[in-house]
Order: structure tokens, then sequence, then C-alpha cells
């Protein structure tokens, strides 16, 4: 009795200790791993990297100025010329600009890539705001899982104290042996063991979740509050799955579209490195003595700069983007056959699921009259504790498979969401 009352007072412990902690929605979950979470800022981070890349490639297609200037010392040991002074010092000033006019479509084409990196930008940022809800919704949903395996646990638990004290009353009444009596007491110490194992997944499940939204260990977890079995309409999400795939509206195809059309355009550019560059400079530069009597000199026109022969460089650069350019179209074809087989995959399983779960309600409710009845012909002396045992094990164990349905069908959910993220 002294292990029993150690167990109960374990197990209010445990409750306090949930119940003193910051209770989260999952929605609350997503936000806060949005505005805290390492990942998510190391995503947008790589996101604005993409988009000044877009900046710096059509960069050479806008004008340059330059500006520079210099002032120099000079000095050497020719005797003096009354006629002609050798200067001491030179002071120089010269501005230039540049504007390219024509490369063989690589200024429009380069501009159009430009457009291209800030769109996968945007869809970068939008997939790890994805990924991060994704790791989120799972993470919450492994402490829900193991929370509720840790209640079946707790009441098993009981169940086992209740038998102890069934066989402690049947031994009194001379209707069975001390052997019973220990047996009891052995099932129990099999149950308490079960709940420590469960506890310790339940803390682990806990520290992964505050982990997944960037909740700082010096603060206290966040605890997921929420029902394994409430789901949305889940024929709902299937009719939008099958909408959006017949529509090609899913992110990671326009991720894999938008890399398909950038491996395109830089097969374009590399086909204008043939062609000759036309652009217009203009300079200006003044230099001389002293600032207030500087020479004055100006240029513009036109400059003409052709690559005739770069021993097979050009040619080998067009080949390599061409069949980067066929990849790209290849994955794009693979990736749409991909998504067409996931989402014919989570219909199954959804459909698959939703029929294991009432099958396996209807064997919960009748493995948990078999035990009450079980142990009431246990009391009566009818049946032995191992049989009862076998009772108990079964009801436990259709517990937990239907908790394991019910958390695989909130994985469906999840990958039918994450698939449905704009």
């Amino acid at each position: 009795m002294k292990s029993m009352r150690k167990e109960i007072f374990t197990i209010i412990l445990l409750c306090l200790t949930v119940t003193s902690s910051d209770a989260i929605t999952r929605e609350a979950a997503v936000q806060y791993a949005l505005e805290n979470s390492e990942s998510f800022r190391m995503n947008m981070e790589t996101s604005e990297a993409m988009r000044e890349q877009g900046r710096g490639v059509a960069a050479f297609t806008e004008p340059r100025f330059s500006l520079s200037g210099g002032y120099t010392r000079m000095g050497d040991n020719r005797e003096d010329n009354p006629y002609s002074a050798s200067p001491d010092k030179d002071v120089s000033v010269e501005v230039t600009a540049s504007k390219l006019l024509f490369a063989g479509g690589r200024i429009e084409n380069s501009r159009y890539l430009g457009e291209n990196f800030r769109r996968q930008a945007d869809i970068q940022e939008q997939t790890g705001k994805r990924d991060i809800q994704s790791q989120v919704w799972m993470a919450f949903d492994a402490v829900l899982y193991q929370k509720a395996a840790l209640d079946i646990q707790k009441d098993r638990l009981k169940q086992r104290q209740a038998e102890i004290e069934d066989a402690q009353d049947l031994k009194e009444a001379g209707m069975v042996t001390s052997l019973d009596v220990r047996q009891s007491k052995l099932n129990l110490h099999f149950a308490q063991d079960e709940l420590k194992s469960g506890e310790a997944l339940y803390e682990n499940a806990l520290t992964d979740f505050n982990l997944s939204i960037g909740r700082p260990e010096n603060e206290d977890p966040q605890i997921p509050e929420g029902d394994l079995r409430k789901v949305p309409e889940l024929k709902m999400i299937m009719s939008r799955l099958e909408a959006s795939l017949s529509q090609n509206d899913f992110l990671d195809m326009q991720s894999v579209q938008a890399r398909a059309d950038a491996a395109k355009l830089n097969f374009e550019i590399a086909e204008g490195e043939d062609f000759p560059e036309v652009a217009v400079a203009a300079s200006g530069k003044s230099n001389g003595e002293k600032l207030s009597n500087m020479d004055e000199s100006w240029t513009l026109g036109i400059q003409v700069n052709w690559n005739i022969f770069d021993g097979g460089l050009v040619q080998a650069k067009s080949l390599e983007a061409k069949a980067n350019m066929r990849k790209a179209d290849e994955n794009l074809t693979r990736t749409r056959k991909a998504l067409a087989g996931d989402v014919e995959k989570i219909g199954v399983n959804l459909r698959s699921l939703e029929q294991r779960i009432r099958l396996q309600q209807e064997a919960v409710e009748l493995s948990r009259e078999n035990y009450e009845d079980a142990r009431g012909h246990y009391r009566a002396g009818t049946i032995t504790l191992t049989r009862l045992g076998e009772f108990n094990l079964s009801y436990a164990e259709a517990r937990f498979n239907l908790l394991r349905l019910f958390f695989l069908q909130r994985q469906e959910q999840i990958n039918a969401e994450s698939l449905l993220e704009k």
C-alpha cells in the first residue's frame, strides 16, 4: 500500500507540474514559432539574400557612373629650365558614365531573371512558413499523443490497484491463495514501470515541441492543449486538394516552375553572349597644378565589344545552361507526378483511417465491457487472475490502437494542409 500511495502522489505531482505551465493552442503555437523560431528567421534571411541576388544579376543593365581623383607630388634632379619649368604636383578629377544599349537579349532576360529571383524569394519565404507550421503541428500532436497515452497508463494503474484489492478480498474470503495477491502486486509494478516510461516519453515530446517553437530554455515550457480526436471536415480537405491538383496550384509546383523559368532565362542569357555589346559612354577629365587653372577634356561616343573567339567558352556555357534547362523541365514533370501521387495516397489513407477508427472504437467499447465483466467474474471466483489480466491487456491494446489511429489521421491532415498552403 505504501507503493500505491507513492505512485498516487507522483501522479498528482505530475498533474500540478503540467497545470503550472502555460497552455497553448495550435494556432498560438504556430504564431509563437514564427516570431521566435531561429529556423524561420534563417529562412527569412535566405529569402532576403535571394532578393538581393536578383538585384545583382540585372545590375549590369543599369547606367554606371564612376568618379576618380588624385593628387600627385613630383620632382627630379634636373636643372631648372627658366623657359619650361617642370610641374611639382598634379591634381586630377575624372568622371565616367556608360549605359549598355544592346547585348543580344541579355538585358531584357537579365531583368526577367531578377524578377524571377524575387518571385522565388517570396515562394521561399512562404515555403519556410509552411514548413515551420508543419513541424510545429507535428510536435504539437506528438505531445497530445503522449499525454493521451499517459492518461491510458494512469487509468491502467488504477485498474491494477483495484485488482490488488480484489485479490486481497478474495484471499480473506479463502477463495484464492497468496499467489494471486503477489501476482496482482507484480502486475501493479509492471503498470508503474509503463507509467514511468510514458512520463519520460511525454517530457521528451514536450521538450521537442518547445524547441520547435523557439521557446527559451530558461522559461517555463508551453503545454499544448487540444484533442487528437478533433479533426476538420476531411472530405472538404480532399476536395480542395483535388481542385489544386487539377490547376497545378501547389506551393511546391510554383517553386519548381519558378526554377524552371530561371533555367530557361539562364540559357537565353548564355545564348546572348554570342552577340556584340553596344554601349554609350561618356567621360570628362580635369587635371593641372592648381584647381583654379585646370586643363579639361571630355569624350562621348558609342563602344562596341564583340568576343569573336574565346576558345569555346561561350558555347560551353550555352550547352551547360541548355542541359540545366532540360533538367529543370524534367524536375517539373517529376514533381507534378509526385504531387499527384501524394494527393492519391492522402485520400486512400484518410478513407482507410476513417473506417479503421470506426471499427476500433467498437473494439474499445467491447473490450471495456469484457474487462468489466471479467473483473466481476474474478470477484465471483469463476475465472483466474491470469485470465483477468488477458482482458485487461486486450482493453489497453484496443485503447492504444485507437489513439495511434487518431494520431495517424492527424498526420495525414497535416500533410494535406501543408500541400494546400499558399
